[in-house]
């Protein structure tokens, strides 16, 4: 599996008559099978990102087994990547759970994730695999995109700075935050996180001051948790990260529009 970012259209009416694409971009691990039967519990390993399904087989129909794997949100498209429905995995008995299936593209989305979410009022008619509106762009450079990392939004802009985070690490021409911690000090994930923590506040605090503002700044540990920073109270921790908009270096150079601000395992 890899991961590819994509878009989903949906198309809007426009005041002036007719209509105009809305898009959602989104990050996606993809997958390609060309089994007549597809066991999806060999594919879908994890939650935390959408996975689509491309089926690569010839036949009219194929066979989605959907056991052990639950609950899911599928969304079916057609050769042509128009969108055709939608179906859900919630079995959980002890039985097995197929669905059967003429869609070449298929989307699985976890009940219990942001994008859930965030697509729950979205009228989709097309899949856009192709990027045909050349609005999403990653290019990270060595070092950035990999958790933790430091995300500061700028003021009245859609824009974003990553400064990343380097633990132990003997080069002084890495931009952004080195922390060093002596080898025979033993310390824990959590005592780690709590330094980690320290120094991002002095990075707020600096920030706040040279701006003459109150700057908003977030420590992105994981997928699933950020502290954010506020002047004379201790940061908050939240289950949601900063993502879209235009994601900048600490030179002010693009590294990413329209998608996540990390990257992947399997592109690291």
């Amino acid at each position: 599996m890899k991961t590819s970012a994509i878009s989903l259209i949906e198309k809007k009416p426009h005041r002036d008559g007719g209509t105009f694409d809305h898009l959602k971009s989104l990050e996606v691990y993809l997958v390609k099978n060309e089994a007549r039967t597809i066991l999806l519990q060999d594919l879908i390993l994890q939650k935390e990102l959408l996975v689509l399904l491309q089926i690569e087989n010839q036949q009219l129909t194929t066979l989605l087994d959907c056991t052990g794997v639950t609950p899911y949100e599928i969304w079916y498209f057609d050769e042509k990547f128009q969108f055709t429905g939608k179906a859900y995995s919630l079995h959980e008995g002890c039985g097995t759970f197929q669905i059967q299936t003429q869609a070449k593209w298929v989307l699985f989305v976890h009940l219990h994730t942001k994008e859930f979410k965030d697509l729950q009022d979205f009228n989709c008619s097309e899949l856009d695999i192709a990027d045909k509106y050349n609005i999403i762009k990653r290019n990270f450079p060595y070092g950035y995109g990999v958790f933790p990392y430091v995300i500061i939004n700028q003021e009245k802009s859609p824009c974003f700075s990553q400064i990343p985070i380097h633990i132990n690490v003997n080069s002084n021409s890495l931009p952004g935050i080195s922390i060093t911690i002596k080898l025979e000090d033993e310390i824990s994930a959590d005592e780690l996180e709590q330094i980690i923590i320290e120094h991002v506040a002095l990075v707020h605090q600096k920030e706040s001051e040279s701006q003459n503002r109150e700057v908003k700044v977030a420590l992105v540990i994981n997928t699933n948790k950020a502290y954010y920073f506020e002047r004379d109270t201790k940061p908050s921790v939240s289950s949601l990260i900063p993502s879209g908009g235009a994601l900048l270096d600490v030179n002010g150079q693009i590294i990413a529009k329209n998608t996540n601000h990390y990257l992947y395992y399997d592109e690291q």
